[in-house]
C-alpha cells in the first residue's frame, strides 16, 4: 500500500482526530493501559466493559470500571446489559460524571456467561430489544454524549444478521458503530470478515469503525482501504505494546516502524505498574483486602505475559506469576527476563 492515510471522524457532537481507537478489554483496559496507549498515539479509547445493574445499584467495584487515569481523551464508557431502562439509568450516571466523550452499548461481548443471559452479544439474537436499548440510552443522556453501539456480523455462522441490527440501531439514534467481523460463537479465532463489515459500512448512513483482523500497523491502513469504514478499533494485538500505535502513527508520517528498545520496555512497565498503584490507591481498605501494592502486582500479570512473552527469560517469570511479590521483587524479575533478550529481533509490527 503506497499511501497511509486517514481522515478524522465526527462522532455526533465529538470529533476524533486520529481515528484509531483502543478496543474495550475485559481485564486489560483500565485507565492505567489505556493513558499508556494514548500517550503513545492511539486516537481514542473506551473503559472495560460496566455493568448497568452495577452501576444502577452503586456498586462500589464496579463504579471504580470508570476510574480515569490523568487526562484520558477521547475516551468512551461501555455499558452492558439487556435491560432497557437499567441501560437508560446507567448512562443517565455515566453523563453525570462528566469525564467521559462518547458512551458505548456492548452488543458483542462473546463471552459465555455474559451473552448466554442475553447480556453483549447475546442482544444481536433479539434485534428489537438492542434498538430499543439504543433508544432508550439516547433519551436517557439527552445529547451530553454521542452514543455508539459495539457489536458483531452475528450470533453464529448460521446467524448473520448485521445488516438487521445495524439498520435497527442506527434508526434509534445511534451515532456511530464499532463492528467486529466475527461471529460471536468463535469469539476471537478464525478470519476477520472485512467484506462483511464494507458491506455494513455501504448500507449505513452513521460512521461504521472496523475491528478484528488488524496485526499490524500496516493492517490498519488495509482496512480502511478495503472496507471504506471511518476508522479502526485495535484490540489484542496492542496488549503489551503499546508502541503499536506510535507505528500506526509513523506509517501514516513516512517512517518505519520500530521495535521498543528494552529500555522502553522497562520504562513502560514501571509507569504501568506505577500508575495501577495510584488507581488502587482509590479504593477503600474494605475492597483490598492484600493492600495497594499487592493487588496492583497481581493486576499487572496478565500484562507482563504479553510485555515480556518474546524474551528468553520470560519462562522462568511465568512460573511465578501466581506468587504475591511486592512491586520491588517483581520489577526485579522483570529486569531479569529484559537481560536475557528478546528470542527474535524481528520487528513484527510493520
Amino acid at each position: 500500500m503506497s499511501e497511509f492515510r486517514l481522515q478524522p471522524l465526527q462522532i455526533g457532537s465529538l470529533r476524533v482526530e486520529w481515528p484509531v481507537f483502543l478496543a474495550p478489554m475485559a481485564g486489560y483496559t483500565d485507565g492505567a493501559w489505556r493513558s499508556l496507549c494514548l500517550e503513545q498515539g492511539c486516537g481514542a479509547v473506551v473503559t472495560e466493559m460496566v455493568s448497568a445493574q452495577g452501576l444502577v445499584r452503586d456498586h462500589v467495584r464496579t463504579g471504580h470500571y470508570l476510574d480515569t487515569w490523568g487526562e484520558e481523551h477521547p475516551i468512551g464508557a461501555q455499558i452492558y446489559g439487556s435491560d432497557p431502562a437499567a441501560m437508560a439509568a446507567a448512562s443517565a450516571k455515566v453523563a453525570e460524571t462528566k469525564r467521559f466523550d462518547f458512551l458505548d452499548i456492548n452488543a458483542g461481548c462473546p463471552m459465555p456467561k455474559i451473552r448466554n443471559r442475553g447480556d453483549g452479544a447475546g442482544l444481536m439474537r433479539d434485534p428489537a430489544k438492542m434498538a430499543e436499548i439504543t433508544r432508550q440510552v439516547k433519551a436517557a443522556v439527552g445529547g451530553a454524549l454521542p452514543v455508539t453501539v459495539k457489536t458483531r456480523i452475528g450470533w453464529c455462522a448460521d446467524t448473520i444478521n448485521v445488516l438487521e441490527t445495524t439498520a435497527g440501531v442506527e434508526q434509534a439514534g445511534a451515532e456511530a458503530i464499532f463492528l467486529h467481523g466475527r461471529v460471536a460463537s468463535v469469539r476471537h479465532s478464525g478470519p476477520s470478515d472485512w467484506s462483511l463489515i464494507a458491506e455494513v459500512k455501504r448500507a449505513r448512513r452513521i460512521p461504521v469503525i472496523g475491528n478484528g483482523g488488524v496485526k499490524t500497523a500496516a493492517d490498519v491502513f488495509r482496512m480502511v482501504a478495503e472496507t471504506g469504514v471511518d476508522g479502526a478499533m485495535v484490540g489484542r494485538v496492542a496488549l503489551g505494546h503499546p508502541w503499536l500505535f506510535r507505528d500506526i502513527r509513523d506509517l501514516a508520517a513516512g517512517r518505519e516502524p520500530r521495535l521498543p528498545s528494552v529500555d522502553e520496555v522497562r520504562t513502560a512497565i514501571r509507569e504501568h505498574l506505577r500508575r495501577e498503584m495510584d488507581l488502587m490507591a482509590r479504593r477503600g481498605k474494605k475492597e483490598l483486602k492484600l493492600g495497594v501494592e499487592l493487588t496492583a502486582c497481581l493486576v499487572m500479570r496478565p500484562h507482563l505475559v504479553r510485555y515480556l512473552r518474546s524474551f528468553r527469560g520470560f519462562g522462568a517469570l511465568a512460573r511465578t506469576l501466581e506468587e504475591r511479590v511486592d512491586a520491588a521483587t517483581l520489577l526485579g524479575r522483570v529486569d531479569e527476563v529484559l537481560a536475557s533478550g528478546r528470542k527474535s529481533t524481528e520487528n513484527h509490527i510493520q
